[in-house]
């Protein structure tokens, strides 16, 4: 076995964050399925392939800098967050049609949060098919559609659709598979913006369960690097626990609550299937108990009657080196669970190495 200082204290540092990084990531996912975050990112994604930005040249000579376009489009994020379908003319029809408009889970939450490239190349072709005068057959109908443009498209989208039925030789399937790899291509970049929304969510909400538990990254280093005997039985409660984490991690990936990927695309997004799912909440249960066992470990406890947000632990006398380790925990909580989950793993196994193999 190979144990030093270092590795001790970053094994508890370690087990820390994988604990409450799981818990954020749970509460995260319940916050995205609530609001219908992957909705909104997929009607976001289609936004920007069916329609033209109306607003692209409000802000003039400012549209220049990041600064002014990151707050205009923050603002047409929450006036599209009330209504969706504001200057999105042929996202409305899109979603109106039959195809689409029965894939929501509810009145609530009418639209889907998952649309197949095999749906969407349909609908489009469906779209296309009844915005003109049918014709002899389908490939003159398609393309008198194009060529008239009788559903209104934007000037981008109409030459983009145009030229990928020339690509196609005018052919009815081949023109939806070039219709499915553009979705899926933009979908990709949909799973990139989905990740940072992720990633500022769980920034946010590592910082408040930090705050909350008082995980204060500065003050657990020290006390695990000052008192020899807390360390030993943190490190010994991380070894106990971590092969305890595999089953966990498999029940909230197949309950998908957490990904490898960190990919939005996602068929179950039902928020009544994950408070109903006994499984789920055993894991909570299991992890909230790992977790008051382990701050009884580092003997950090809230207590009220001592003012000062109820920081009674000795190491946390400065109140912004306490807001430091919350900022720090919130950090390390936004690389997600898996990271640490992986993490733990190795540092685990490579502290059991006998040294001489080293």
């Amino acid at each position: 076995m190979f144990s030093n200082l270092a590795i001790d204290v970053a094994l508890g540092l370690i087990f820390i964050y994988l604990l409450y990084s799981l818990f954020v990531t749970i509460l995260q996912e319940m916050i995205a399925r609530a609001f219908g975050l992957r909705a909104r990112i997929l009607s976001k994604a289609l936004r920007r392939m069916l329609d033209e930005d109306t607003h692209a040249d409000d802000l003039g000579k400012f549209g220049k800098f990041t600064f002014f376009t990151w707050f205009y489009e923050k603002g047409w994020s929450i006036v599209h967050y009330f209504n969706p379908f504001a200057d999105a003319p042929i996202l409305k029809k899109f979603y109106n049609s039959p195809s689409i408009h029965y894939l929501g889970e509810n009145t609530a939450a009418s639209r889907p949060a998952y649309i197949s490239p095999v749906i969407f190349s349909q609908t489009i072709v469906h779209l296309l098919r009844t915005s003109t005068t049918a014709r002899t057959s389908d490939t003159e109908t398609i393309a008198a559609a194009l060529e008239e443009n009788s559903l209104h498209l934007g000037t981008h989208t109409v030459s983009h659709i145009r030229n990928l039925f020339a690509d196609a030789g005018q052919d009815i399937p081949q023109f939806r598979v070039q219709l499915e790899a553009w979705f899926n291509e933009t979908m990709s970049r949909a799973s990139s913006w989905y990740r940072k929304h992720c990633q500022t969510w769980l920034l946010i909400i590592g910082f408040f369960v930090a705050g909350v538990f008082n995980v204060d990254t500065i003050a657990i280093a020290r006390i695990l690097m000052k008192d020899k005997t807390v360390r030993q039985e943190m490190v010994q409660l991380a070894s106990s626990r971590s092969d305890a984490f595999y089953p966990r991690m498999d029940t909230l990936q197949q309950h998908n609550l957490v990904y490898k990927d960190s990919a939005f695309l996602r068929k179950d997004t039902s928020l009544k299937a994950f408070v109903a799912d006994t499984a789920v909440v055993a894991v909570y249960g299991m992890l909230r108990n790992d977790a008051a066992e382990a701050r009884n470990v580092l003997g950090i406890h809230r207590d009220f009657a001592v003012g000062r947000l109820g920081l009674s632990h000795p190491l946390q006398a400065n109140i912004w080196l306490v807001l430091a380790g919350w900022f720090m925990t919130a950090m390390a909580i936004s690389l997600g669970a898996p990271f640490w989950f992986d993490l733990l793993g190795k540092v685990v196994k490579f502290r059991n190495t006998p040294a001489d193999s080293k």
